[in-house]
């Protein structure tokens, strides 16, 4: 399993048809737009039409160690997703470079039709690269195409900061942690039966259907079943994995609808550790956060919701997590009596 991982990084991690080495054409100047591209842009890429590892082989992977190197136990990589909002972008950069904790920054860039600007692909702090790719996709946020020089992965959105602190607080417990993501944005799943009652996800109580819970449902019934990877840390190889082994009906999904990858990816690694809740930051660090305002979104419509009831369902039941399946997924509980302040989401320390 580990030569597969080797064989796609050697095969499709180089920057794609970039040439360049942070992924950018040599030919051509960053911050201008591209003359030639008038085609539509793919949304899902040749090579990953067809899974090329299974779920039981993606289980059987065994993770990178943090203890081959010091580096993966002292700092992280940041990988931004980002679409045509450049000032919430740089806003994001300046301050993300700052963080001592950040070994780098990488930008996933799936704008085909424009180039970044040079106050990215030259940024001052020399610890930003961006990442070229031609396929416009939420599912490229995770499709290495330079890779990480740490094992530790922060994904971010581009409109959303924390400081410094509570993003190494966080990071610390990942270290502790680093088969689980460790997520600052917790959400519920709520559960349907037959009679279509509505209840609060217990992971054991049957149900019908599973819908997404907001944010306000998930601190009203003070437990989650995922974290959002617009502000999380995980592992590098999970990246890997998601792109060869998620299934590919969940993979095509988001690539066409623009939805969902986040379900996807904190779904999918609770698939792989049997059935475990991602872990939370603390309590503070969590409710740290700024959000950039932006009239344009990544994702998102007059659908939103029930686009996301559907996701949270179906693809908790191609991964085996419902409470029939082979892996369970077992709910976690948010708020701790004793210290709320620290102690937040499931194993508190």
């Amino acid at each position: 399993i580990s030569v597969h991982v080797i064989l796609y990084r050697a095969l499709f991690a180089s920057g794609g048809d970039s040439g360049g080495e942070d992924g950018i054409d040599p030919g051509q100047r960053p911050g201008k737009p591209r003359q030639a591209a008038k085609r539509k842009q793919r949304t899902l890429a040749p090579e990953d039409e067809e899974a090329r590892m299974t779920l039981d082989e993606a289980r059987r992977h065994r993770l990178a160690s943090l203890d081959d190197r010091a580096v993966d136990r002292d700092q992280y990589t940041v990988r931004i997703n980002t679409w045509r909002r450049d000032e919430q972008l740089l806003l994001s950069l300046n301050h993300h470079a700052s963080c001592d904790g950040v070994k780098e920054v990488q930008v996933v860039w799936c704008d085909s039709e424009n180039d970044p600007p040079e106050s990215v692909t030259r940024h001052p702090s020399g610890k930003v690269r961006v990442e070229r790719h031609e396929v416009n996709s939420l599912n490229e946020r995770f499709k290495v195409l330079v890779d990480p020089p740490t094992l530790g992965i922060l994904s971010l959105d581009d409109d959303v900061l924390r400081p410094c602190a509570a993003l190494d607080a966080a990071f610390l417990r990942w270290t502790r942690h680093p088969d689980r993501m460790v997520g600052f944005d917790a959400r519920t799943v709520v559960a349907v039966g037959v009679g279509g009652d509505e209840r609060t996800f217990d992971g054991t109580t049957p149900s019908s259907t599973w819908k997404y819970g907001y944010m306000s449902t998930t601190e009203k019934s003070n437990g989650y079943a995922m974290t959002l990877p617009r502000a999380a840390f995980l592992h590098r190889d999970y990246l890997d994995l998601y792109t060869m082994a998620l299934p590919r009906e969940m993979y095509r999904f988001v690539a066409e609808n623009l939805e969902c990858e986040d379900v996807a990816m904190s779904f999918f690694v609770s698939s792989l550790t049997g059935g475990k809740v991602p872990l939370l930051a603390d309590y503070w660090a969590v409710k740290s956060m700024v959000k950039l305002y932006s009239d344009a979104k990544i994702s998102g419509g007059k659908n939103h919701k029930a686009i996301r009831d559907g996701c949270v369902d179906r693809f908790a039941g191609l991964l085996g997590l419902k409470e029939d399946g082979p892996r369970p997924l077992h709910p976690g509980r948010l708020l701790h009596a004793g210290d709320a302040f620290f102690q937040y989401g499931a194993q508190p320390e």
